[in-house]
Parts: structure tokens; C-alpha cells; sequence
């Protein structure tokens, strides 16, 4: 993927450099500041530490994987403020598998941003023709995340155990051209309530 660019009808989803994630992980927030274009949440990085860990670990390993791993999701009203974050697990596996995690903050939450986030991004990764299947884990208590999965058309394929998560239910879907359909406006205020996934 060359362009890395991604944005929804109210979203920016600006991504993280790996300097930015590191100054996070070490809870240096002063140096995460300096390296955003937005206002770094005050609870950053509490909640987040696993995503960071790991997220670091394939950046430095796979540099050309950055754009892919976590971005945050910036207000295009309001640049400065972040709703929440979302990015791939990864690059894709050897069988063209990119896994989805976001994170919807409470005060944000039943306004439509992650069904807009999560659509953008499969969009935006779609276009490599090496990405063949997505996949989403959510756990089995999340109804909110299931609902918003499950209206993108994916399907329920089993389940693993995640060591910080516990049970979680894991859904796939084909990627190809897929078109997906857009959110009416008049539900994006009641629309799902997505907590947080990894």
C-alpha cells in the first residue's frame, strides 16, 4: 500500500509514527505531543500498553508495515480532537488475513465513528491486491462490536482465548471489491457502542 491516507465523511484516521508510539509506551507525554498533530488523550497511554508493545515490535521489524498498525481517529471538524484509535494487528499473514482493532472513547460512543473508522480502513486496505480476507475478534459479551461486525457482513468461524481478553469470538469475511454500504446520517447518533478491542 503506498497511499496512507484514510479518512471517512467525519474522520481523519491520521496514523501513529513509530517515534509517536514509543514516546506513549514510556508515558512521555509531553514528547507524544510534540509528535501528534492532535491533542494526545490524557489517559493515553493507560488501556493501550499491549497494543503498543506489540505494535512496536512489528514497526521495528517491519517498517514498511507502519502505516498499517495503529492511527488515530481525528475529528475533520475538529483536527485536534481524537475520538479514538483503530489499526491493523499486522500485515497481512501468508494468507492474505488483516485482523481490525479499535477503541471508541465513552464520551464518543453510539455517534457511528467506528462502523465510519472500520470502513474506511478495509476500504483504504482493500486496494492491495495481496489483502484477500478480513478478520475482527470480539468478545462474546460485546454486543455492540458483534452487531457492528456482523452488519459488514461477516461471519462467526470460532473462537480463541486471548491472554489479556480472555474468550474471545472471531469473525472473517472475503475482502476482493467488496462495496460497503454506508451508514444513513439520521443513524449515525444511535449507532453502535463499540468498547474497547485490541
Amino acid at each position: 500500500m503506498t497511499k496512507a491516507d484514510v479518512s471517512s465523511d467525519r474522520l481523519d484516521l491520521v496514523p501513529m509514527s513509530l517515534e509517536l508510539m514509543e514516546a506513549l509506551e514510556r508515558g512521555d507525554q509531553a514528547s507524544a505531543q510534540q509528535l501528534a498533530g492532535y491533542r494526545i488523550p490524557a489517559e493515553w497511554p493507560e488501556g493501550m500498553e499491549s497494543v503498543l508493545r506489540f505494535r512496536i515490535a512489528i514497526a521495528v521489524a517491519h517498517p514498511e508495515a507502519l502505516p498499517l498498525l495503529l492511527r488515530a481517529m481525528a475529528l475533520r471538524a475538529d483536527p485536534e480532537v481524537v475520538v479514538g484509535r483503530i489499526g491493523f494487528h499486522g500485515p497481512a499473514d501468508d494468507t492474505g488475513m488483516l485482523e481490525i482493532g479499535y477503541e471508541v472513547f465513552p464520551p464518543y460512543r453510539r455517534r457511528g465513528y467506528a462502523r465510519e473508522a472500520v470502513v474506511a480502513m478495509f476500504r483504504w486496505a482493500q486496494r492491495d491486491p495481496a489483502v484477500l480476507r478480513f478478520r475482527a475478534t470480539v468478545s462474546p459479551d460485546n454486543e455492540p462490536s458483534r452487531n457492528l461486525i456482523a452488519g459488514l457482513g461477516f461471519t462467526e468461524v470460532g473462537t480463541q482465548w486471548d491472554e489479556e481478553d480472555g474468550e474471545e469470538t472471531i469473525f472473517e469475511r472475503s475482502a476482493g471489491q467488496i462495496q460497503w454500504p454506508s451508514l444513513p446520517a439520521q443513524n449515525r447518533q444511535i449507532s453502535q457502542n463499540p468498547r474497547r478491542d485490541r
